[in-house]
């Protein structure tokens, strides 16, 4: 897993495989998962050991305790027997007292003797042996005691790696946190510049921090009076979305200087998109637009290349789903753009979304664009930066991840007072 982590961020550095890193965590998630596992068998196994340490340590001594009792039954025989030895002796010495019958009861005394001796060394060898099994069991035991102390040094030793690997992991995972936010970063434009009589709120949120995001926006002058603005989503995740997201940037900032109709900026960035030349094919959806303040009333114009048609709020409350259409970018040869022209009154807003918070599920309900004009229709007068707000607390709400990148941009018509934010 380390080895795959080591390659994986080689391979997001270089751009070859905006995947490797995921398939490199997962691994090592599997990898801990087994290491976990392995050192809760050893501790069980060592908690048993240790448990049948302490059992035979008491077999042992129950059968100290047997032998001892042993020994002091023999050493009790054997004082009767001294005790029968001196009174035979004793006998002995009254031999012109003895007739018939006392010799016939020191033969019987000398012959219990003997069987008590007899029964004495048998007693002596039983404790004997309750002694060497005893020895056996203290020496079993303190075999399982240092299989016991065996297993934890080794679990200790394994924690330890996993402690380490952990730790290994966490780097690698703000390594590639931290590459994925200087790159997006310098895709992002740092800050968007006022527009009088625009209030402004834009919100972007990757789907996972440590890959690069797909989407892509933008807010810019173009002559006194008109602004061009955009907002796309890449296919795809990592160093190749980047790619096409600088690209798409670029192409479009560019081209909006040299032309004056949004399907002509369309047009020269899926021709862009085409000369890449790559297998697969870079592809990307997106809605490019201008704002004319320079009439006496304004006026927004839009296309829109496979991307969700943007809504427009009315100062009535009343949702409206603007009707630009258009292919994908990056597909076809020759795409058509329908494009469409809007009035722009004061109190008017214009809000355009990613399809990322499309695969969001709210309330056991996906969420779709007739959700959102729902979630835009209960907010009516309400500045850019809650409309986005709107949005926000719908997808926070979800009952699943997310699993694409969402961005929003909300444009309001304030009139000459109002400024950007």
């Amino acid at each position: 897993a380390d080895h795959d982590q080591a390659a994986s961020d080689r391979d997001l550095a270089l751009g070859t495989d905006p995947y490797a890193h995921e398939h490199s965590r997962n691994a090592r998630e599997r990898t801990t998962h087994d290491r976990e596992q392995s050192a809760r068998e050893r501790d069980e196994t060592a908690g048993a050991r240790l448990s049948a340490a302490d059992q035979r340590d008491a077999i042992a001594t129950s059968r100290d305790l047997a032998a001892q009792h042993r020994d002091e039954a023999a050493a009790a025989r054997t004082v009767v027997m001294a005790e029968l030895e001196a009174t035979m002796e004793r006998q002995e010495d009254a031999r012109e007292h003895r007739g018939a019958d006392a010799i016939i009861r020191a033969a019987g005394q000398r012959r219990r003797a003997a069987e008590r001796r007899a029964q004495a060394a048998e007693y002596r060898e039983l404790a004997a042996d309750d002694r060497r099994a005893a020895a056996r069991d203290r020496e079993q035991a303190a075999q399982e005691r240092l299989n016991a102390l065996s297993d934890r040094e080794a679990l200790a030793a394994e924690m330890r790696v996993q402690d380490a690997r952990i730790d290994q992991a966490v780097r690698h995972q703000q390594r590639a946190e931290q590459l994925a936010r200087t790159l997006q970063q310098s895709l992002s434009p740092p800050s968007l510049p006022h527009i009088a009589g625009i209030d402004v709120a834009v919100h972007y949120e990757p789907a996972a921090p440590e890959d690069v995001g797909g989407d892509f926006y933008d807010l810019f002058p173009l002559t006194i009076g008109r602004s061009g603005f955009f907002l796309g989503d890449v296919c795809g995740k990592g160093p190749e979305a980047a790619a096409v997201t600088s690209l798409a940037r670029y192409t479009m900032r560019t081209a909006a200087m040299l032309h004056e109709t949004p399907d002509a900026i369309l047009m020269d960035l899926n021709a862009a998109l085409l000369m890449q030349n790559t297998d697969p094919i870079q592809t990307c959806t997106t809605v490019y637009g201008e704002i004319d303040m320079s009439g006496a009333t304004a006026s927004i114009t839009l296309a829109v290349g496979g991307h969700p048609p943007p809504l427009v709020i009315r100062a009535d409350g009343s949702v409206e789903t603007t009707p630009a259409r258009g292919p994908i970018l990056g597909a076809v040869d020759e795409p058509v753009f329908q494009t469409c022209e809007l009035r722009f009154d004061v109190g008017d807003a214009l809000v355009v979304y990613s399809d990322g918070i499309l695969d969001a599920v709210t309330d056991g309900v996906p969420v779709d664009e007739q959700r959102i004009s729902d979630v835009l229709a209960e907010v009516p007068h309400a500045s850019a930066t809650d409309l986005v707000g709107a949005l926000l607390d719908s997808m926070r709400r979800t009952d699943r991840a997310l699993r694409d990148d969402v961005a929003f941009i909300a444009l309001r018509h304030v009139g000459a007072r109002g400024s950007s934010s």
